[in-house]
């Protein structure tokens, strides 16, 4: 079988919608890749058959509908290269290597021959059918400030949970009890399948809805690897779902956007304690970690 390999690119706002929509309509596997002029590459696989024009029309009346929406794709391009079976396979797998993140983690595709020590925290994660498998700044952010807060006993609750690879982590560093709260119903059953994949589903209660209000506990880690205009609106809702000595850790931040999210953090009774920052094609993204200011109030 030959395959269509379609390039869309966008506006970073768009990026999301997009990813979704491509899931949708049957993409085989979607990789994002985001520039230095604000724009996010979405490279999705379909087979090359009769209903590759179709699937191009679609997505290019969809990117057209996205400003009804408030969300504006531009500069909203269309690339189409026909690629055949063997190089589309090798090629995906070889952008895929087994990586190291942190004191512990390994992060590999179910594919890898890999057998690591006993010393290791081994994830295995396909990518391509949910965000957050390792290869992103933000992710490797979130991982490391999570392997460097995580004890033993913790409940925690990961916000967007995507993949679930930051749930997997934590139950595999020593989380008692995780929720996995994720909006994306694309997602849901990817994240599901990861779990049980990685032996932590037992550990993780996974829940579909829009932020933490979606299960009333408290938690000792709150963590989310979300963009900043979601963790925005989810910082007032913390302080009341920490336990006294809690933390609150979010990835998905721009550099540029840092000194907003500490204004909003503080806004709510919280400061921030650790802050981690990775740079990639000119961008740099931040992880900050945050405690409640006064914990006995």
């Amino acid at each position: 079988m030959n395959w269509t390999q379609i390039t869309i690119t966008t506006s970073n706002e768009a990026s999301e919608a997009i990813a979704n929509y491509l899931f949708d309509i049957d993409a085989h596997g979607v990789e994002l890749k985001e520039a230095a002029n604000s724009t996010t590459s979405h490279i999705a696989y379909f087979p090359f058959d009769d209903r590759i024009d179709a699937r191009v029309k679609k997505i290019s009346s969809f990117l057209t509908q996205l400003p009804n929406c408030g969300i504006q794709p531009d500069p909203a391009t269309i690339d189409i290269k026909k690629i055949a079976t063997e190089e589309w396979t090798e090629a995906w797998k070889s952008d895929y290597p087994p990586q190291r993140i942190g004191k512990q983690i390994l992060i590999a595709p179910t594919w890898s021959n890999i057998h690591p020590d006993d010393t290791t925290i081994l994830i295995r994660l396909d990518p391509g059918m949910a965000f957050g498998t390792g290869y992103h700044p933000t992710t490797r952010l979130s991982l490391r400030m999570l392997e460097d807060s995580l004890k033993p006993n913790m409940h925690v609750v990961d916000i967007g949970t995507g993949s679930g690879i930051l749930a997997i982590a934590a139950v595999k560093i020593g989380a008692i009890q995780v929720d996995a709260i994720e909006l994306d119903p694309t997602a849901i059953p990817v994240a599901d399948a990861n779990f049980k994949k990685n032996g932590a589903n037992k550990q993780i209660t996974l829940y579909q809805g829009d932020g933490i209000s979606v299960v009333n506990k408290k938690y000792d880690l709150i963590i989310g690897n979300i963009l900043t205009k979601a963790i925005l609106p989810i910082i007032p809702n913390c302080p009341s779902r920490m336990n006294p000595n809690g933390h609150v850790i979010f990835s998905g931040i721009l550099e540029s956007e840092l000194e907003l999210v500490k204004a909003v953090l503080e806004e709510n009774g919280m400061q921030c304690v650790q802050v981690m920052d990775e740079s990639e094609d000119d961008l740099v993204w931040v992880a900050i970690k945050a405690k409640l200011i006064n914990p006995g109030i």
